[in-house]
């Protein structure tokens, strides 16, 4: 078996696999709290950050396209040599070639002064920036803000508020609420001089429209927006809401909680409805599994150049995955959901893309800790427009031999209607097993057959009083069963295929007994094939005959 395929062998028990992981390794970029991400035109990452610490400065890594470590790190001051005390959230933008813009605010600022916002530029991809330079006063950082390079200007979003860059004042307050008002963020319509800015109230999502001039003193002035606006037939419960804007517009993304079952929401922003524009319908971007299952929060999105919306989610199963799902250029269709890491905290993820598709996404370890980069590269190859309701087909699944010996290798061939993702599932028979309850998440409890553990048995006996009634409920709880130990992943074409296997599992060899694969492809569009059997077994090696002893 060639390391490719090895390296896809995945040991798994008694637990579903998740799917496979579609970018590189993630690396630490530092430390700090609230990580934000911007890719340049030519891929280049952009990556920032506030140190967490009682001198508070602006972390900053450069990332080359598709790389896995920083090629540049810089720690920035808020004026001068001097750091800060109680920094707001940094802000990056990339709005030109070449041009890297920092927004990052403070409240015990350098000097002994208070309530500021500061701005360093960099016109050299990175490579240095200027000092900082205050922008303004009374602006909160905490949400995400925008940089309108055509105007120079920064306009924050903060609570239920929004304000341009200036000194004084609070800004517009577009929603009403404040007290628990969570995940602000502004977008502009292209095109337009059009704003939208969305936030969500005790899980209710509101948001407000711009439509004046594109100025300081128009958007700080409450006659240009309609405030206070919400969804068309909103679902129960959202949060965390966040904004993206591209060639297909403004789009809201957002959690939709559901028990067992919660949905990252997608609505377009259209901006001739109504008199300022309002949102559409609702859409929902992953998958109905187990993974997306369980506890899903933290969803941003981000438009690149070519209209293809990437969305990344936090999910905490088993230890944690970062989920990632992109469009393609029409923003209506979407790739099946893959991981880009796991077994990690994934505190709040952002992800941004270059042009090409290609991008980063970062988040920190817990709400302050390290600061944590991963590329999207390569992307989840995006579904052509229109919908794929065709099912892939298998046929003629066969090995190359059905008795083996521990450790034999051999082959698994199969012809497969469409190119997709093959999972070949190794399960082996049990005969001794018994009946348990196990409840699923949202479902009732039923009996399920497991391997007869001395653990399962213990609590099956005190279930009842006698030794007579627990052999009378062993009989009738006795089953038999197939056990899941390991899986190969491996991406095929349209035709004859083949998966090569080392008989092994995670380098041990098969045990004696009766085993069978469980083979299923699934396309681009997550449509799933039937599952075809496989069934072999292995035997153990006859044992040498001694020689017979001389008298």
């Amino acid at each position: 078996m060639s390391w490719p395929v090895r390296l896809l062998l995945i040991v798994v028990v008694l637990l579903a696999t998740p799917g496979a992981a579609n970018a590189a390794t993630p690396f630490t970029a530092g430390s700090g709290e609230e990580a934000a991400v911007s890719v340049g035109s030519d891929g280049t990452g952009h990556v920032v950050w506030v140190t967490a610490s009682d001198n508070d400065q602006v972390g900053y890594c450069r990332i080359g396209a598709g790389a896995e470590s920083c090629n540049r790190t810089e720690l920035l001051n808020f004026a001068g040599s001097t750091s800060a005390d109680n920094a707001g959230r940094a802000h990056v933008f990339t709005p030109a070639p070449g041009k890297v813009v920092i927004v990052a605010g403070c409240w015990d600022c350098p000097d002994g002064i208070q309530d500021r916002t500061y701005r360093w530029i960099s016109l050299d991809n990175g490579s240095t920036f200027g000092a900082a330079t205050e922008i303004g006063s009374g602006i909160e950082t905490a949400g995400f803000g925008l940089w309108l390079d055509d105007l120079n200007i920064f306009v924050a979003a903060s609570g239920s508020r929004a304000k341009a860059a200036t000194a004084g004042g609070e800004g517009i307050q577009y929603a009403t609420g404040g007290l628990f008002v969570y995940g602000p963020e502004i977008a502009r319509v292209p095109a337009s001089n059009k704003l939208v800015a969305a936030t969500n109230d005790l899980e209710v999502v509101k948001y407000g429209v711009y439509s004046g001039p594109g100025s300081v003193a128009g958007i700080n002035n409450v006659v240009g927006w309609t405030i206070d606006q919400t969804l068309p037939s909103p679902e129960p419960d959202n949060s965390d809401t966040a904004l993206n804007s591209g060639p297909n517009g403004v789009f809201l993304t957002y959690r939709y909680f559901v028990a067992g079952d919660t949905r990252v929401g997608l609505r377009r922003f259209d901006p001739a409805v109504g008199p300022a524009g309002a949102f559409g319908g609702a859409t929902y971007v992953e998958g109905g599994n187990e993974i997306e299952n369980n506890s899903l929060d933290y969803p941003d999105s981000f438009q690149d150049a070519s209209g293809r919306i990437h969305v990344t989610w936090r999910s905490l199963y088993d230890g944690g995955r970062l989920r990632y799902s992109v469009s393609d250029t029409t923003g209506a269709n979407f790739s099946p959901a893959a991981n880009l890491a796991k077994s990690e905290n994934f505190h709040e993820p952002e992800i941004a893309a270059g042009p090409d598709g290609r991008g980063f996404a970062a988040w920190t370890a817990g709400t302050t800790g390290a600061v944590r980069v991963v590329p999207l590269d390569p992307t989840p190859e995006p579904l052509a427009s229109g919908t794929d309701t065709t099912r892939p087909g298998v046929s003629d699944a066969t090995i190359g031999d059905r008795t083996l010996l521990p450790g034999q290798a051999t082959t698994f061939r199969f012809n497969a209607s469409e190119a997709g993702l093959a999972v070949l599932t190794f399960e082996k028979r049990f005969k001794k097993g018994v009946k348990v309850r196990k409840k699923a998440k949202g479902k009732k409890a039923k009996l399920t057959c497991l391997p007869a553990t001395k653990k399962r048995l213990r609590a099956l006996r005190k279930q009842v009083n006698t030794k007579k009634a627990y052999r009378k409920l062993l009989k009738k709880r006795a089953c038999k069963g197939w056990q899941r130990v390991g899986q190969i992943r491996q991406r095929v074409r349209a035709g004859a295929n083949s998966i090569p296997f080392d008989g092994r599992i995670a380098g041990r060899k098969l045990a004696k007994g009766q085993y069978r694969g469980r083979l299923v492809i699934t396309d681009a569009a997550g449509l799933a094939s039937r599952t075809e059997t496989i069934k072999f077994k292995v035997v153990a090696k006859k044992a040498k005959k001694k020689p017979a002893r001389r008298r």
